[in-house]
């Protein structure tokens, strides 16, 4: 297994985009964990205003759990989207610079051709020819960073928000992963087997979406 050369600025670059990455799942968790809670309270939706349990404090009690929740669990959606975004493109231009400052004595860079398209997830996955499902969350994934940033629902590169949760988050955060194990075969970094599987059970996520 090859790791980029760490010198200068490449040392503060790789313990920021994992530190990024860390983030992003730390929020994915917060996400998860509330999205559990509003679940549980999701039985007042089929109660209508003439229901008997319409406004009694069971009722109510529900109603300010589930509300609460969802709120928790579209904030922290929010952040785990940016901070994946941002861990990507971290970690890609990281990877890309180490072989910009390669010496001779780094004789396994010599021949790795970098990732040079780094703007955005999806240029990213185009170069590392991945899977048109990949691509597409990458785009999503993008569209979705530029709504959060600039709130601009109705320009073609962004996505709307309203219905983001949990599971879409963990899509969008699964497609980057998917593209980062794959940034790292492509720099001769062998990742473990099941990674996924091991990085959701880190932090107590589902390995797959509900």
């Amino acid at each position: 297994m090859f790791k980029p050369p760490m010198k200068g600025i490449l040392v503060l670059q790789d313990d920021h985009y994992r530190r990024l990455a860390d983030l992003c799942f730390r929020h994915l968790q917060g996400t998860f964990n509330h999205f559990t809670v509003r679940r549980q309270h999701e039985w007042i939706r089929s109660i209508s205003n003439s229901d008997p349990k319409y406004g009694t404090a069971p009722y109510l009690d529900a109603l300010m759990k589930r509300d609460l929740s969802q709120s928790e669990e579209y904030s922290h959606a929010i952040a785990s989207v940016l901070f994946a975004h941002i861990w990507l493109l971290s970690a890609a231009n990281y990877y890309r610079l180490s072989c910009k400052y390669k010496t001779p004595h780094d004789a396994p860079w010599l021949s790795i051709k970098p990732i040079e398209k780094t703007s955005s997830p999806a240029l990213i996955a185009k170069e590392l020819n991945l899977d048109a499902i990949v691509i597409q969350q990458a785009e999503i994934l993008h569209d979705m960073r530029n709504t959060i940033a600039h709130l601009n629902e109705t320009h073609p590169t962004t996505a709307p928000m309203k219905d983001l949760d949990f599971p879409t988050a963990f899509r969008l955060v699964e497609s980057v992963w998917t593209i980062y194990i794959a940034l790292l075969h492509h720099y001769g970094v062998q990742a473990d087997t099941d990674s996924w599987v091991i990085q959701t059970n880190r932090y107590g996520l589902p390995a797959k979406a509900p």
